[in-house]
């Protein structure tokens, strides 16, 4: 699977400091990950956002090609699917 540059840049974001800077709520950290991106990376990163979550990746997939953005928040099972809803979610407010 061809990762984009974007995901790599969304998971740039999801640092140590992300709750004191964006909060604590999931939908803020989603909104903020995302909000120094062009609106073409944007539906670059949407685009991606949707293959991962209709394709058949199990929770274990999605965890491996998350990690490999590096990331420093994790989250665990259904926690990560819902989190890159949120994003995909995001985007699509135009936020």
């Amino acid at each position: 699977m061809q990762i984009p540059d974007e995901f790599y840049d969304l998971c740039l974001y999801l640092h140590q400091d992300s709750f004191y800077v964006y909060g604590t709520d999931p939908k803020d950290i989603a909104a903020g990950a995302i909000r120094h991106m062009s609106k073409a990376q944007k539906e670059t990163l949407g685009a991606f956002l949707d293959a991962l979550l209709t394709g058949n990746y199990s929770d274990d997939e999605l965890q491996e090609i998350y990690r490999r953005g590096d990331p420093e928040i994790g989250f665990r099972g259904e926690e990560l699917r819902y989190f890159l809803r949120l994003v995909r979610t995001t985007i699509d407010r135009g936020i």
